[in-house]
């Protein structure tokens, strides 16, 4: 079976939201084994497809790569291919070579599951960090567009056939902040019951509420470990608690959890209207 086309492995990658790197060779002189335009994609798991010319300056390359998709920062390689130079790769071939290596990831999206007042402020932090932005409601006079103009998506109708109709990425955010108990129980139900599990997992609520729903849960058949997926109260302790200081801390929380940091939980929160 050949291998794909490097192109449209991106375009996988980017569609179901996944990383990788692309080192491309953008100068390489005569007898040097990466030739200009050469192309290498590097998965988080050190496979790769394409070639920048073996040997010694791919293993480099490759490493340079995982590290890209660590850092999300693209960077400029310029290697002296010689035994001369003291900051040679000590290989026999001679010559120049030099190669950009930049990091491929899929857009997250963020699901808001509530359209009340937290949704407003959080729409807007969430598009400002470059996620789309999907919200979803059962009322027709908050889930529009005209109430969310910057929302990539607004979703009117049944809390459970909605949630039920998304297939989650990894990438992928819920921010459960309904209206009230009942739907939020019924969303988070629907997200954990599904195989792909999205990244994050966000319920707004109270010390009180959530053990209720929670064992309401496992009473249905939802694992533990899949509840201890669930931020929730949601949000960073940042101490606030109007719509707008909410949402801040949600927006945290998601990008702490996509850094890998720890975080302090939320005391007490409102429920969204």
């Amino acid at each position: 079976m050949s291998k794909p086309d490097i192109f449209e492995e991106i375009v996988r990658i980017k569609r179901e939201g996944g990383e990788a790197a692309l080192a491309t060779v953008v100068s390489g002189e005569d007898g040097t084994p990466g030739k200009t335009g050469f192309r290498m994609l590097v998965y988080p798991n050190g496979k790769i497809s394409g070639t920048v010319g073996g040997g010694l300056l791919e293993a480099k390359v490759q490493s340079e790569a995982l590290q890209c998709i660590v850092d999300k920062k693209s960077r400029f390689l310029d290697f002296t291919l010689d035994q001369r130079s003291a900051n040679s790769l000590r290989m026999l071939c001679g010559g120049k070579v030099k190669i950009f290596i930049e990091p491929i990831h899929g857009t997250s999206t963020i699901y808001i599951f509530g359209a009340g007042h937290i949704a407003l402020p959080l729409v807007q932090f969430a598009k400002a960090l470059d996620f789309t932005v999907v919200v979803i409601d059962d009322r027709d006079e908050f889930a529009n567009e005209d109430r969310f103009p910057l929302a990539d998506e607004v979703r009117l109708g049944d809390f459970t056939q909605l949630t039920k109709s998304i297939d989650f990425q990894e990438s992928d955010c819920v921010v459960i902040i309904t209206r009230g108990h009942a739907h939020d129980e019924t969303v988070l139900k629907e997200c954990l019951a599904k195989q792909k599990l999205p990244g994050y997992i966000g319920m707004i609520g109270s010390r009180e509420k959530i053990p209720i729903i929670f064992s309401h849960l496992k009473e249905q058949g939802i694992l533990e470990e899949r509840l201890a997926k669930v931020k929730s109260p949601i949000g960073l302790d940042i101490g606030g608690r109007t719509p707008a200081e909410i949402a801040i801390s949600i927006t945290a929380e998601i990008i702490a959890q996509r850094h890998g940091k720890s975080n302090v939980r939320s005391m007490q929160q409102p429920k969204s209207k």
